[in-house]
């Protein structure tokens, strides 16, 4: 009878074990799952925005937030950096968006700065960002170009990002779960409309 009680206990100490496993794996894998969800959701979100453009523009915000320190690169420069304006029109006026990465945050977010006649809408879109060139414009042979005015231009857009690798738990100086999982996610884009 005694050796009974012996293997149900250690029965239930396995399944014990393996519904605390199981739970682990299940955080691991939705944590993956949301984070490159999120991600591909961004890019997804400036893709769409690039296939409707008229007119683009890689370049860099100067002052994060104020549309107006946007610097396109000059010719005959590499056609890399931390932002990318969108005109929806032709005539390079508002109404148009910039994304661009926001440095003067700790998180260093990436965000769309929506600019209308009367006035402009910033939306955060991700954060903790690792890599400072978000955007550049390249021939279809993945060579970046030094005129991202030309007609023939597919855009790049990478992120690099790191999330905690258990955000439901507290992390402490001395917790063993005090790890970051990094991500990349990278696409490139092509504008449908060629005029």
């Amino acid at each position: 009878m005694m050796s009974v009680w012996i293997y149900l206990f250690i029965f239930v100490g396995v399944l014990i074990a393996t519904q605390i496993f199981g739970l682990r794996v299940y955080t691991l894998a939705a944590t993956k799952l949301a984070a490159t969800t999120d991600a591909r959701e961004t890019l997804n979100h400036i893709r769409d925005d690039i296939r409707e453009a008229k007119t683009l523009q890689v370049g860099n915000l100067q002052i994060a937030g104020n549309p107006s320190s946007f610097q396109a690169v000059a010719v005959p420069g590499l056609a890399q950096g931390n932002a990318l304006q969108i005109y929806s029109t032709t005539n390079n006026g508002p109404p148009y968006k910039i994304y661009y990465l926001d440095t003067s945050t700790t998180t260093k977010n990436l965000d769309e700065c929506t600019v209308t006649s009367t006035g402009t809408n910033t939306l955060l879109l991700a954060s903790y960002i690792t890599n400072t060139i978000i955007f550049d414009a390249e021939d279809y042979q993945g060579n970046i170009i030094t005129n991202s005015l030309q007609n023939n231009q597919i855009y790049r857009m990478t992120l690099q990002f790191y999330q905690w690798e258990y955000p439901i738990a507290f992390i402490g100086t001395n917790s063993a779960f005090n790890e970051y999982n990094y991500y990349q996610v990278r696409t490139r884009v092509c504008r449908r409309a060629i005029d």
